[in-house]
């Protein structure tokens, strides 16, 4: 058993997290995109006002002006955070040397991500190949299958993995990773790396592009989830 706790923005937003916790936990849909980034949403709730008082602590967002350098400090002062599916946004919060795998260049020279026409991968299960030798994946197999729904895919600066800043811990080795499903312009995937762990202060980021809490995940990757706590 785990001694668990659920916070919110509000929770974060009060600073102080590494007195508070070990590890914090983000599935998918806690952490925004960057500001300016093609794909980041305006988000916007309900007027305080109008929620009961007792639930009034668990209304807001997390924000990159004071959510974000309050995970940090906690990453910096030894907190570990899990972060999975679009919650690994917080990687290009943070700055790391990491992109989207699964952009290409338009005419005009800028990247865009790829279309629905070139890359779609809905609900299907994956081969990856696994960096077994690091205690975040300890026990696993050097392949395994993942259930995967147009999750993260990145590239990481080679510098960064020479220096052993960002670990790879999941990445697509071939170009036909389809175990079951569906997945059109598979061939993208390849190289690509969909799960890495970063040292960061005295503390560890760890991301999965795949949504390692969702329940119709694969048992094969649930020590992802259990060796990091």
């Amino acid at each position: 058993n785990f001694k668990a706790k659920i916070i919110y923005a509000q929770d974060i937003d009060a600073g102080d997290l590494k007195s508070k916790f070990d590890v914090i936990i983000f599935v998918p849909g806690a952490i925004p995109a960057v500001s300016g980034q093609t794909n980041s949403i305006t988000q916007s709730g309900p007027d305080p006002e109008s929620i009961p008082a007792e639930f009034r602590s668990q209304t807001g967002r997390i924000s990159q002006d004071k959510s974000i350098p309050e995970l940090k400090k906690f990453l910096e002062q030894g907190g570990k955070i899990i972060a999975s599916g679009s919650s690994t946004n917080i990687a290009y919060h943070l700055g790391l040397p990491v992109r989207n795998a699964l952009v290409e260049m338009s005419p005009d020279g800028q990247e865009r991500r790829l279309s629905n026409e070139k890359y779609y991968v809905p609900g299907s299960v994956l081969k990856v190949s696994v960096n077994n030798s690091v205690s975040s994946t300890w026990g696993m197999p050097s392949k395994a299958d993942i259930y995967f729904n147009n999750n993260p895919v990145f590239r990481i600066s080679t510098d960064a993995i020479a220096k052993g800043n960002i670990k790879p811990l999941l990445w697509f080795t071939d170009a036909t990773p389809l175990r079951s499903g569906w997945a059109w312009g598979q061939a993208y995937l390849r190289d690509g790396i969909t799960g890495f762990e970063a040292q960061i202060g005295k503390g560890k980021l760890v991301a999965f592009g795949p949504e390692i809490t969702f329940r119709a995940q694969t048992h094969g990757a649930f020590k992802l989830l259990f060796n990091q706590l």
